[in-house]
Parts: C-alpha cells; sequence; structure tokens
C-alpha cells in the first residue's frame, strides 16, 4: 500500500469521535464480489484474482491493504476485516492465512496497518520479514509484531480505551528501529527500540487515518485526521502546524481520506470529500485535480502511482478506477465487474504494468 491513499467508511457499528460520524466493520465479513482483480496492461484490462492454498475464494474477503516485502514484490500480504491477515509468495498468485502459533493475531482481527522492515530480511541466511500490525480485536486496538514472516506475533501495544482501532503503521525508511503508529484515539506514537515500548508523540482531537513520513527528509511528517484536518512537523514531531487553513477554499475537503506521495515528482496527494488534492510545498498551499467522476461527494478511496519517473496515476472511486497518464489531464475509466468498492490499488514496483485492486464491503 506504499504510495497509496485509504479511506475506508465501513457500516455495522458508529463511533462519534470529535462529533463526527465515523463507521467501522468489526468482525467476520465475508462478500462474493469482493477480494483481488489483476490488470498486466496498466489497467485497460481487468480479470478475478488470486485462490487461497486451502481451496476456499479469496474473492470472499474484505481487502483492507495491499503490502509488499520492499526487496521482492513477489512477497505480498493483503490485510482484511475479520479475517486477519493472507501472505503470498508468488505475487498473489495463490494464498494462505497466516495463522499465529501464540494465539496473538486473533484470526477475526480487523487489521488496517501493516509495515515490513526494509532491512531486516536476509533471503541468502532465509531469514524471513519483521513486519508490525495495526489491528483491532477483542474490542481494543493493538500494535502486533513478527519477527519470522508472521509465523507468530506478539503484542507489544494495546490502547487505553476500547474501540479506538490502530489505524496506521510506518516504519521510518532511513532508521528501522523507529517506528510510528496512529490511532483511533487521535495519538501519535513513537518507538525507538524496534516496537518494544512506545511514547505518546502528539495528541490530535481527532481519529487519525493517515500518517506519512517523508522518505527525502525523514524529519518531516504529515498528519491526516478524520475531522481536525491535517498537521505538518519539520523537526521529527517536536512541534507541529496546523495546515488546515489551506483547506478552506475546499468544502468538505477537512473530512479526509488519506495522503500519498507521488515518487516520481515528490508532490502530496489528498483523498478528501471534496475530491483530490495536490500539494508540491509539503502541504502548505493545495490545488484541485480534476477527475471526471460525477458526484464529489463519493470520496476517493485509494490512489496508486506508476514509479519513479512516471506521470501515471490511478484512482479508486467507488467501484470503477480512473486512470491518467499525463498527471491529471485526462482520464480513462475502468469498471471492473464487481458492485463492491474498490478499497486498495497497489502497481508492482518491479513491474509498472502490473496492477492489483483489491475490493471490500
Amino acid at each position: 500500500m506504499a504510495n497509496a491513499l485509504k479511506f475506508i467508511v465501513f457500516l455495522a457499528v458508529v463511533i462519534s469521535i470529535a462529533g463526527f460520524a465515523v463507521n467501522f466493520y468489526f468482525g467476520n465479513l465475508l462478500t462474493p464480489q469482493a477480494g483481488f482483480f489483476v490488470s498486466v496492461d496498466k489497467g485497460s484490462t481487468w480479470q478475478k484474482f488470486g485462490v487461497l492454498d486451502t481451496g476456499g475464494n479469496i474473492n470472499r474477503l474484505n481487502i483492507t491493504g495491499l503490502n509488499h516485502n520492499p526487496k521482492d514484490s513477489r512477497i505480498l500480504y493483503a490485510t482484511t476485516l475479520g479475517s486477519g491477515v493472507y501472505k503470498s509468495v508468488n505475487g498473489g498468485e495463490s494464498w494462505h492465512k497466516l495463522t499465529d502459533a501464540h494465539k496473538i493475531l486473533s484470526a477475526r482481527a480487523d487489521v488496517y496497518g501493516l509495515a515490513v522492515d526494509p532491512n531486516f530480511p536476509d533471503y541468502k541466511k532465509k531469514i524471513p520479514d519483521r513486519f508490525y500490525l495495526g489491528v483491532y480485536q477483542n474490542n481494543f486496538g493493538r500494535v502486533l509484531k513478527t519477527e519470522d514472516g508472521g509465523l507468530s506475533f506478539k503484542e507489544v501495544y494495546i490502547a487505553a480505551k476500547p474501540r479506538s482501532p490502530v489505524f496506521d503503521i510506518k516504519i521510518d525508511p532511513n532508521r528501522a528501529h523507529v517506528v510510528w503508529a496512529a490511532t483511533g484515539e487521535g495519538l501519535l506514537l513513537k518507538s525507538q527500540d524496534y516496537g518494544e515500548t512506545w511514547k505518546l508523540v502528539q495528541e490530535f482531537g481527532s481519529a487519525i487515518n493517515s500518517f506519512f513520513i517523508n522518505p527525502s527528509n525523514t524529519n518531516q511528517l504529515f498528519v491526516a485526521t478524520f475531522t481536525k484536518g491535517i498537521f505538518t512537523s519539520s523537526d521529527g514531531g517536536a512541534g507541529w502546524v496546523d495546515e488546515s487553513e489551506t483547506l478552506n477554499e475546499f468544502p468538505g475537503s477537512k473530512n479526509i481520506a488519506g495522503v500519498a506521495r507521488n515518487p516520481a515528482d515528490g508532490q502530496l496527494y489528498l483523498g478528501t470529500r471534496f475530491g483530490l488534492l495536490r500539494s508540491g510545498n509539503f502541504g502548505v498551499n493545495w490545488e484541485p485535480v480534476d477527475i471526471i467522476f460525477p458526484n464529489k461527494a463519493l470520496p476517493i478511496l485509494d490512489a496508486a502511482f506508476g514509479g519513479r519517473g512516471s506521470s501515471e496515476m490511478y484512482v479508486a472511486l467507488a467501484n470503477l478506477i480512473y486512470s491518467t497518464k499525463d498527471g491529471g489531464k485526462f482520464w480513462q475509466v475502468r469498471k471492473l465487474g464487481t458492485s463492491k468498492q474498490l478499497n486498495v490499488l497497489w502497481v508492482d514496483p518491479q513491474n509498472n504494468s502490473r496492477i492489483i485492486a483489491g475490493a471490500g464491503k
């Protein structure tokens, strides 16, 4: 889910956070038209994709995210609502569910965030992945950690209040021992010992749905909240600037979907109820990106980019995918044959003709 925007509004349980009704799914939810679709021609054509090694149908899973091993994009991790985490070692052709030997990760966990340590795997020595999960299970948000590729987990953080998921988790791209977690309580947390201990960096008064580290300068941080707008830090989190006034000219833009950075030019993209916004100066100013969809009340659900040196961008809106080859001047629209909303877009970093879309509720 690298370089992707995410905004998933779920039904079932309504949580009021800072005066804003936020709906989340809690529980085991299966939807027959969900799961994965794949394109091998930059989004021109799509087909259903992926099977479970147990013989089940991954297209019944409610997908929330797709992450790859930074050194091998064939190794994929799919996060779900109500069904934990699934792993593929062949680029998504087949999947198996991670079953925790210690039973720390619930088989019915809602998993919102996953971050793979880019420095930990050593394939020559057959050392598996270390990664972290942001989850909601048994009524509490938690951070879980594995150092054996998901065979077993341990809990390294639990929220103080119930019904408060951990929505996002990130690893500092230059310092793998530094891990960040963003919660439904509006807390931004930091660990400097590979997730073993945590400290509170900032409380934002609204659930944090996205947290972003500038890979070109990891002291630059960006937080997007559900209702309080956006905040930036230029000193690694010691001080924060409320940049929300920059959104005032775009009605609905403070209801934020997520944030992404285009690696081709470093620009930030913000998915909002207004639509898609773009900033070339780390959130100080924003401009709208025109997309040919009829109702701006529909949120941008996900966005992904064609990779370094590319002007290609893909945007998921409801059950449609919009694509542009010129940075947003002209768009094409594709329907994938599902009535479910598309929550996830992922462009293979080793082959940008190959795109995977994940459907949810």
